[in-house]
């Protein structure tokens, strides 16, 4: 007896130890999981804001009782296992993989594309509401803009995003913009190009000499390819008697170009084109009125129900893959909003549903 209860104290002695240096392994594993990174991005519900403010057209009006807002998604990045798990056990959050969100472009490249396509959203909202209310415009040609710039490219040293190419080796890419591709696809790397650019901001021509680089095989292709190391796309420039100018500040993306096109409209309507509503909404817009889709629809509609939307348009699903008004309906569905969700095809569609609709207290 008197061993046995020896046994058992000297147990007891061990016990508070060992949990002791449990608790802190267990301590500076959490620790630990804190400070490591994960290639992961929450997407969550943004706001909606309205469109007054942020879109003004010489000679329009303001005076609309109703209000067009656009709607945005937030994104942030998972810097722990512990922002993942959250992000996956909140109902109204979606966790995507760096490659899913950026298709494989650098955090910068993203950046430097997502910035691109608000200012292209400018341009085609603009063309877009010029053309359907027939008023006149002309668009031309400028070049090939920079969008982004690859970390290895030697056109670091020359090029900033913005700038305008106008010729690659004496190939005019204003008259010809598709000069650029046909002229590398002959290239091999290591050879030199001249390219011919005007700087963004002052117009300053200039012409520098860079070496093409190795690039990843393009889809569908096997082996490297030469190029220049840079994100290209169509530099256009929109002059018009009317003119609209955007207050965006740091929203990025294209999916404000419906919303946009809309505003435009109003303040050129001579009547309330809002017809006294809250209207919200999302979509791109092609320079014809086609209405493309977006990511985040769900998202929006949370955004558009939060600030008391009463009419909220999507894209409607036409191609295969197509899910925005499908996940909008689906997500009006599940919080039980008032809101009505609109699919729209066409700009067109978009601004004869709100004509179709008696003014608000009448």
């Amino acid at each position: 007896m008197e061993q046995s209860e020896r046994v058992v104290g000297r147990r007891r002695r061990w016990r508070g130890p060992l949990l002791s240096v449990a608790s802190s392994l267990l301590a500076l594993a959490l620790i630990v999981l804190y400070f490591i990174p994960l290639p992961y991005y929450i997407f969550l519900p943004g706001e909606a804001m309205n469109l007054q403010p942020i879109v003004t057209v010489s000679g329009g009006h303001k005076s609309e009782k109703g209000a067009f807002m656009l709607t945005t998604v937030s994104v942030l990045y998972a810097q722990n296992v512990y922002d993942y798990l959250y992000g996956i056990l909140q109902p109204d959050h979606q966790v995507y993989t760096a490659q899913e969100m950026s298709g494989g472009l650098s955090d910068r490249q993203y950046n430097d594309v997502e910035t691109y396509m608000m200012q292209s959203a400018h341009q085609d909202a603009e063309i877009a509401a010029l053309r359907f209310m027939h008023k006149p415009y002309h668009v031309a040609v400028r070049g090939v803009e920079v969008v982004s710039i690859n970390g290895n490219s030697p056109a670091r040293a020359y090029l900033h995003l913005g700038d305008v190419i106008t010729a690659i080796d004496g190939h005019s890419l204003i008259h010809n913009p598709d000069a650029l591709y046909t002229v590398l696809a002959k290239k091999k790397v290591g050879q030199r190009i001249d390219l011919s650019y005007l700087r963004q901001g002052t117009g300053v021509a200039r012409t520098v000499s860079i070496p093409l680089i190795a690039l990843p095989p393009e889809p569908g292709q096997k082996g490297t390819h030469a190029g220049i190391g840079l994100l290209p796309a169509l530099a256009i420039s929109v002059s018009s008697p009317v003119k609209i100018a955007f207050h965006t500040g740091d929203i990025e993306g294209p999916s404000a170009g419906l919303m946009f096109t809309l505003e435009i409209i109003s303040q050129l309507y001579p009547g309330d084109l809002s017809r006294g509503y809250r209207i919200a909404g999302t979509g791109t817009i092609s320079p014809t009125g086609q209405v493309g889709q977006i990511g985040g629809a769900t998202h929006k509609v949370d955004d558009a129900n939060a600030a008391g939307a009463e009419i909220f348009f999507v894209p409607q699903d036409e191609a295969p893959g197509d899910t925005n008004s499908a996940h909008a309906l689906a997500e009006a569905k599940r919080i039980g909003t008032h809101m009505r969700v609109v699919p729209v095809r066409t700009l067109a569609q978009a601004v004869h549903y709100l004509l179709s609709l008696p003014e608000k207290g009448h």
